[in-house]
């Protein structure tokens, strides 16, 4: 796969507040890369700078291996479709009639406001005017003037908002389907990391404006989901002989962040040449919330 964004040394203040300082960002085409973060984390700043609705206060962002600018703006945004924090439509016309205006200024045809509306499931409504939609299908019709025409990049800002869980599953098949089928990059962006976990290629964890992982969410739990504890004939001798496995003396153990098990093997050796024997040795699990939730605590920035 070719890499179809980049962030460079991106940062954005605001006065002399930063909310956003991301060293380096990569995304993949034809991809599902989803952006993880609480609210606050700087996700939808981000995205906007991508989007072009705001600029960054420095550093470059890449579109297709181009420089993001004044002078290619258009250019660039015509490979770009978006959904930014809500839906953005004209409440007193239909579903079909904002879809036009999108197809009118994109340069689109008549089938594409057809497809849009098949594959987010408004078809039966198009002639109803959005003042009148519930807040699923509000959202909806935010996803279909995204994804009109199928445009090479498409950023979805929590696009799960207001669905029930049905919607959320019909929601991840058509994300899906856009790289599948239509052969679109998908940033997504959420603060619930189980419901990106279900579609994303990679994925890149921001905390405080900062990224804290890229990579896969299978790497990432594999590498934070689980604790080693030991319980030794002398708990605060191993905590100290183990400081280079940055052990963590508890009131009746000893803690390792997860280590495989060759690295276990060592642990043990180290054990034994000073005498001190294990007595259990245990695999504390977390769920993938818990992860989240600790790692994106100051104390990892």
């Amino acid at each position: 796969m070719n890499e179809i964004i980049s962030l460079n040394n991106v940062t954005k203040s605001y006065g002399d507040k930063t909310v956003v300082d991301i060293k380096n960002l990569h995304i993949q085409k034809n991809s599902v890369y989803g952006l993880i973060g609480p609210n606050g984390a700087g996700k939808s700043t981000t995205m906007k700078m991508i989007c072009g609705l705001t600029s960054p206060s420095s550093g470059t962002i890449s579109i297709g291996g181009e420089i993001f600018s004044n002078k290619n703006r258009y250019q660039v945004l015509k490979h770009i479709g978006s959904l930014i924090e809500s839906p953005a439509y004209y409440d007193n016309l239909s579903g079909y009639d904002n879809l036009n205006i999108v197809k009118e200024y994109k340069g689109l045809k008549e089938s594409d406001i057809a497809q849009a509306l098949d594959i987010v499931g408004l078809t039966k409504h198009k002639d109803k005017q959005v003042k009148n939609y519930s807040l699923g299908m509000k959202q909806r019709i935010g996803i279909a003037t995204a994804l009109i025409g199928f445009p090479e990049i498409i950023i979805l800002d929590e696009p799960t908002n207001g669905l029930d869980p049905q919607a959320m599953a019909d929601m991840r098949g058509i994300i899906s389907s856009l790289v599948k089928d239509y052969n679109s990059t998908v940033l997504i962006s959420s603060h619930i990391l189980d419901e990106i976990e279900k579609i994303a290629d990679s994925i890149s964890i921001i905390g405080q404006g900062k990224i804290l992982y890229q990579g896969t969410i299978t790497n990432f739990k594999n590498t934070h989901q689980s604790d080693i504890s030991l319980k030794t004939s002398n708990n605060i001798q191993a905590s100290q002989i183990l400081s280079d496995f940055n052990a963590k003396l508890l009131p009746d153990s000893v803690r390792l962040p997860f280590i495989e098990n060759e690295a276990l093997e060592v642990v043990l050796d180290c054990l034994y040449q000073n005498k001190i024997y294990p007595y259990r040795i245990t695999e504390d699990k977390k769920s993938l919330e818990d992860i989240f939730l600790d790692f994106t605590k100051s104390e990892h920035l």
